[in-house]
């Protein structure tokens, strides 16, 4: 998109949001995709932060210095009302602070938290100002369909409005017909946007892409530490695509 394309759909976005990139299990990407949701909306001029769920400071580090990162542990059995308070707090400091979109990059294991006290943090955000939006990233197997039922039935996911979640499939574990969710059958019973987010290829270009920190977007520029070759193909078989993925929920 230009500049000016980029504004419009800025200006079409009346509300102020809450992303949750959810997953309830590790190694499906919901860093990466909370890292390209905070790239594109960065790109369409919000004013976003980041509260980090996990004791990981991935996302941390990586826009360290370019947006506000709070962080609060939200797998945390046992102290899982602690957990809520911490972030609700957060999240209406950031809202004086005037941010327009928050994303929450999840940890996994977060379902014991999230999906007991869903209705309580959904609640909080309307009173804050915020409408929820949810990413669910799937794991190829069984157990990523229970627990994306799991959500679905009673939890986050449940509570979400039909167009504001969205199921997401990681290409790095392949083609969404070899996930278990489809193949179960489930994906016939819900009604459910559903996104994937491609693969870097090849995989040494992977590695160093990962190993930068910073906006993604920040890669196909002049200044790139990558060859101009990789650049290239960074942005087009997979930045562009994925941009366009993770902005799923721009026009409703």
């Amino acid at each position: 998109m230009s500049k000016s394309e980029l504004a419009v759909v800025n200006e079409a976005v009346s509300s102020n949001r809450l992303f949750f990139s959810h997953g309830d299990k590790g190694g499906v990407g919901k860093s990466m995709l909370s890292a390209l949701l905070v790239d594109h909306l960065l790109e369409i001029g919000r004013n976003v932060a980041v509260i980090e769920g996990d004791k990981g400071v991935d996302i941390a580090e990586r826009f360290a210095g370019l947006i506000k990162v709070e962080a609060e542990n939200l797998n945390r059995a046992g102290a899982s009302n602690e957990a809520v308070m911490g972030f609700v707090d957060k999240l209406s400091n950031l809202a004086d602070e005037g941010v327009q979109d928050v994303v929450i990059n999840l940890p996994s294991g977060a379902g014991d938290t999230l999906e007991e006290l869903a209705p309580a943090i959904v609640d909080a955000a309307s009173i804050i100002g915020f409408e929820p939006f949810a990413f669910y990233s799937l794991g190829h197997q069984a157990v990523g369909t229970r627990n994306a039922l799991r959500s679905l039935n009673g939890g986050l996911l449940g509570l979400m409005a039909a167009e504001n979640r969205c199921i997401v499939y990681p290409a790095f574990q392949g083609t969404p017909d070899k996930f278990d969710w489809v193949i179960s059958g489930n994906r016939d019973k819900f009604d459910i946007p559903e996104i994937v987010i491609p693969a870097i290829l090849p995989p040494d270009l992977a590695l160093k892409v990962l190993g930068f920190n910073g906006r993604f977007t920040a890669l196909v520029g002049r200044d790139s530490p990558l060859t101009l070759g990789e650049r290239v193909i960074l942005q087009h078989k997979w930045l562009l695509p994925a941009l366009e993925s993770v902005s799923v929920f721009d026009v409703k």
